[in-house]
């Protein structure tokens, strides 16, 4: 059967999916079968707005791997280390690097919405995750033969444990019903960024700048790439 053929046939799976309804955080945390279920990687730029300064920090970008049988999604985010300037209005304080690290599975559900004429599917994900701050070297100053480095240089200096709980939609025929699947799609929501610690004499000014709720985090997924082979049985079980 032709790819296009398969990927209308997926589509209507999907609708057929989302009438069953939202299934519960413990589903969609379970692992999900390999046998039946399919797995799309999209190229994922990600952007972070720092709330109390208003600071974007830009990563650069990676995949988002996923896996769904349609209904629940597991997938893996791993972000690479950004870096970016540290204002406070007009004033450019620093320039830091940051790293997400110790990322969980990206986790959620997937279900039908938009209209009969322009259908979507809708994303709801989580991701639990610590933040390090791996140097902020203040604007214009050096110790001569290096960079002054307001933060231990041994990696310690990282918040507890935080969640972002991201919302999006994606094109469901542009993603389902093409020979070449498309995505064009922001997938948003928002996090707390915990007291950072271990970070040394200057934590209390870089908690003051930096930690607080409300930050804002913004998944923009293109070029989804269906996995084949291994999926291919997977695939024909949507294919009636």
């Amino acid at each position: 059967m032709k790819i296009r053929n398969r990927l209308v046939a997926l589509s209507v799976a999907v609708m057929a999916a989302a009438a069953l309804g939202t299934v519960s955080a413990t589903q969609a945390q379970a692992a999900l079968d390999p046998s039946n279920s399919l797995g799309i990687n999209f190229d994922a730029d990600t952007t972070t707005v720092i709330a109390k300064t208003g600071q974007p920090v830009v990563f650069p970008q990676t995949r988002l791997v996923t896996r769904t049988d349609l209904s629940t999604l597991e997938g893996t985010l791993n972000l690479p280390q950004a870096a970016a300037k540290l204002k406070l209005g007009p004033a450019t304080l620093a320039n830091f690097k940051i790293s997400i690290i110790n990322a969980s599975q990206v986790t959620g559900t997937l279900t039908q919405g938009g209209t009969a004429d322009a259908t979507t599917i809708d994303l709801d994900v989580s991701q639990t995750f610590q933040i390090r701050l791996d140097s902020v070297q203040p604007f214009n100053i050096s110790t001569g033969s290096a960079s002054l480095n307001l933060v231990p240089n041994n990696g310690s200096c990282i918040t507890a444990p935080t969640t972002a709980r991201l919302k999006g939609s994606l094109d469901a025929f542009k993603l389902l019903g093409q020979d070449v699947p498309e995505a064009d799609a922001h997938i948003k929501g928002t996090y707390t960024i915990p007291p950072f610690q271990n970070c040394g004499p200057f934590a209390g000014v870089l908690n003051a700048i930096i930690a607080g709720p409300n930050n804002s985090l913004d998944v923009h997924v293109t070029n989804p790439e269906f996995i084949v082979g291994d999926q291919a049985a997977a695939r024909a079980k949507f294919v009636r």
